[in-house]
């Protein structure tokens, strides 16, 4: 009886679960225009009423449509008025199929209010909602259950006690049980994990649509007979052209570095700054040093200036007093003349004065005879011997002797005198010659005083000038403190040296870091080295110049075609390999440093073999087989399953050693799902550019696009926004599942596909979703 009751509560709570929409004083009835909620853009339609049923008009209506939990970047839209009174229409997007709620906010002349209304997709508003199955087969089982409920205590003689079932224990259970029934349905509605569904929900958010029947456009290729050349494969790696470890040369804080592992730097950007507090006190005392030093140039200079002038201050008086000692010697030379002059005076002076001595002694002596002789003249006068004129001739020649004498000694005396005279001059002659001297020392003297301070000058210029060497060495000393205490400051920012990315950030702001140091690792991405260590046997049959077909791994995009160039020289002892490089301009960015990588390299050509494309071998539990085509009526092939022998590879192609022959079509790129049943046709491989999609924080942009019918092409993704789940690409139908690294194209190729297919792809998490519709 118990469960019996339990059996009913549970009927009608489902039958309670009715939606009916109203917002306080208003009632609302909505629609979609289309009338079944379609997977994109729609039109909710929205009648609006009061309590009475009287439409609700100059209302402001706004109608917000979310996945619950998921934010998509949708947006409230505001209603405008429809062709009727009361009706609203607001625009809506359903970007993904599943549930949403739509919330409905209400401003107008009674007030504000809001309503939420659950919708799903593929639901129709305008339909009143059934009773499921599930309900009418439970009150079935309970009715039924209900008669053999009462047959059976019948047929026992027992008697259905209402009042049993209304004790207090029947209540509390009914209570507890209903409880439980509510507390589940509030966890199931409001306290799910963000994002995650329930069964139906799921279910719904299924759209993987099964391959229509028909025929496959596939691309056929011929096996043929040509040269194939030998190849060695080996994995090796992207290398950065240059590779540069930022690492500061002097001690510091970093204060700022603005760049993150794969930003793009530039030669000579600033990518890290240190603390300079500690640089900038011995900048400024360099800077002071310098010019304590230029100070000290210039006043060296000056006193240089200073020394010169005097120098020129001392020739100009040495050469006065040089002329003073010519004057004076000038001088003394004439008073030696005019005491040579002067002696030669005395000379003759004395020699008139011994002349004139002679005459007067020789007038003395004549005299004396006169007088003597006037006496004898006299006595014989006396005795008259001789005559009176005879003694007044005697006393004549007496007088005349006399006066002779006396004129003698007159002349004598003045002879004397002019001896003395000149004897006078050559006394003050030879004072002169004596003062002249003097003059002359003393001028000489002046002259070796004058030299003196020329030399003096002379040598306080040479000191000015050794200072000034001195103080323009101590300039130079000091701007050399100053340049190292600038170069000091300067490697305080450290820049890139090249053109790359950064590939590491070891290192955070704030962080004192020491000399050697490594901050960044920053890695030159165009061109790029393609390295691979290949066995010393194999290196000697490698020269430079020979194809190399490089394929990164895990990536789907064509394989490149380059040159070998460069061979290491030398042999690693340890491992007995050498490195084989190419270099690739890598201008798209397509390879990233350090990336694995395939490299197929070409040796010496071989013989012609049986070919086909690499990507026409399909390897199932390790043996390779090819699909055949054999061509059939109305342009359509059947389908073989051929296996096949393979020999060497190279250049995208591979040999078969057995199990084809030349002219034979096969399938190249074998689409999924091919069975011998399959009938195909032949179709080319379209090379398209346009088919670009990008994933924004919106969605995919365009989140629907026409592809062509019959033949293989590439979708282009460019993943533009980190905050969504479209971190990856998956068409579910095609087992395709691709990586989409933040604004980096990715090419996924899509095989041939039949008219009026439909490809549906989406994001791991199915919150973004698109179609390709093939027309």
């Amino acid at each position: 009886m118990k469960k019996l009751f339990l059996l009913i509560l549970l009927l009608c709570a489902a039958l309670a679960n009715a939606v009916q929409l109203a917002a306080g004083p208003y009632r609302l009835d909505v629609t979609t225009t289309p009338s079944v909620i379609p997977l994109g853009r729609a039109k909710i339609i929205i009648k609006l009423t009061d309590s009475t049923s009287n439409p609700v008009q100059n209302a402001t209506v706004k109608v917000f449509a979310q996945m619950p939990g998921m934010v998509m970047g949708e947006r409230e839209e505001t209603a405008t008025n429809g062709d009727g009174p009361g009706l609203y229409v607001a625009p809506a997007v359903f970007g993904m199929a599943g549930t949403y709620e739509i919330k409905i906010s209400i401003s107008g002349p009674q007030g504000n209010s809001v309503a939420t209304l659950n919708v799903s997709t593929g639901q129709s508003l305008s339909e009143k909602p059934k009773p499921p199955l599930a309900l009418y087969l439970g009150i079935g089982i309970a009715v039924v259950a209900l008669v053999l409920l009462v047959r059976q205590l019948r047929a026992t003689g027992q008697k259905v006690n209402v009042r049993s079932l209304l004790n207090l224990q029947v209540i509390l259970s009914l209570v507890l049980l209903g409880g439980a029934l509510a507390i589940v349905l509030w966890a199931v509605n409001t306290q799910r994990r963000q994002g995650s569904m329930t069964p139906l929900e799921a279910q719904v958010m299924e759209m993987n649509v099964p391959p229509p029947s028909g025929v496959l456009p596939v691309h056929l290729v011929r096996v043929e007979l040509k040269p194939l050349g030998a190849t060695v494969s080996y994995t090796g790696q992207a290398v950065g052209f240059v590779e540069q470890d930022l690492v500061p040369r002097v001690t510091g804080t970093i204060l700022s570095m603005p760049v993150y592992v794969g930003d793009k730097v530039t030669k000579g950007q600033v990518l890290a700054r240190l603390d300079t507090t500690q640089l900038d006190p011995m900048v400024r005392e360099k800077t002071a040093g310098v010019q304590a030093a230029r100070e000290g140039v210039n006043v060296a200079s000056m006193e240089y200036e200073q020394a010169l002038n005097m120098i020129a201050e001392a020739r100009a008086d040495l050469a006065m007093t040089r002329g003073e000692v010519q004057e004076a010697s000038a001088l003394l030379e004439s008073a030696r003349q005019a005491k040579g002059a002067m002696d030669s005076g005395v000379q003759v002076a004395e020699s008139e004065v011994r002349a004139m001595q002679a005459e007067l002694a020789s007038a003395s002596a004549d005299a004396t005879y006169q007088r003597q002789e006037v006496q004898r003249v006299k006595l014989l006068f006396d005795q008259k011997a001789v005559s009176r004129d005879e003694l007044q001739k005697a006393q004549a020649e007496v007088q005349k002797a006399e006066a002779a004498q006396t004129k003698a000694s007159e002349v004598v005396g003045r002879t004397k005198a002019n001896v003395a005279a000149a004897k006078a001059g050559v006394r003050k002659a030879e004072a002169d010659v004596i003062a002249a001297q003097r003059k002359v020392a003393q001028a000489e003297a002046k002259v070796r005083a004058k030299e003196a301070r020329v030399q003096s000058a002379q040598a306080a210029a040479l000191a000015s000038k050794s200072k000034i060497s001195q103080s323009s060495a101590s300039v130079g000393e000091a701007t050399a403190g100053l340049q190292g205490a600038g170069a000091l400051r300067a490697l305080s920012e450290l820049r890139s040296e090249v053109d790359g990315v950064v590939t590491q950030r070891l290192i955070s702001p704030g962080t004192v870091v020491s000399p050697g140091q490594t901050l960044l690792k920053i890695a030159q991405v165009s061109p790029l080295r393609l390295q691979a260590n290949v066995p010393e046997a194999e290196l000697a049959q490698i020269k430079v110049g020979n194809t190399v077909r490089v394929t990164a791994r895990g990536e789907k995009q064509e394989a490149l075609t380059l040159k070998v160039t460069s061979i290491q020289p030398s042999v690693d002892p340890n491992s007995r390999t050498g490195v084989v490089e190419a270099l690739y301009d890598n201008h798209s960015q397509s390879l990233r440093p350090g990336q694995y990588i395939s490299l197929e390299i070409s040796l010496a050509s071989e013989e012609s073999a049986l070919v086909v494309p690499s990507d026409a071998l399909v390897i199932e539990e390790g043996a390779p087989y090819v699909w055949t085509a054999k061509p059939q009526a109305n342009n359509q092939f059947s389908l073989a399953k051929k296996k096949v022998e393979l020999g060497a590879h190279a250049g995208g192609f591979t040999a078969i050693i057995s199990g084809l022959s030349a002219g034979q079509q096969v399938v190249n790129t074998p689409p999924q799902g091919l069975t011998v049943e399959s009938r195909v046709t032949a179709a080319d491989i379209q090379k398209s550019e346009d088919l670009v999609i990008r994933i924004t924080a919106a969605g995919y942009d365009p989140p629907a696009i026409q592809i062509p019918v019959g033949v293989a092409f590439n979708i282009t993704f460019i993943r533009l926004d980190d905050q969504s789940c479209g971190t990856e690409i998956i068409f579910p139908d095609l087992h395709i599942r691709e990586k989409l690294p933040l604004n980096k194209p990715v090419v996924v190729h899509i095989p041939p596909q039949p008219a009026g297919k439909v490809l549906a792809f989406t994001c791991p998490m199915n919150m973004l979703n698109g179609k390709a519709v093939a027309k």
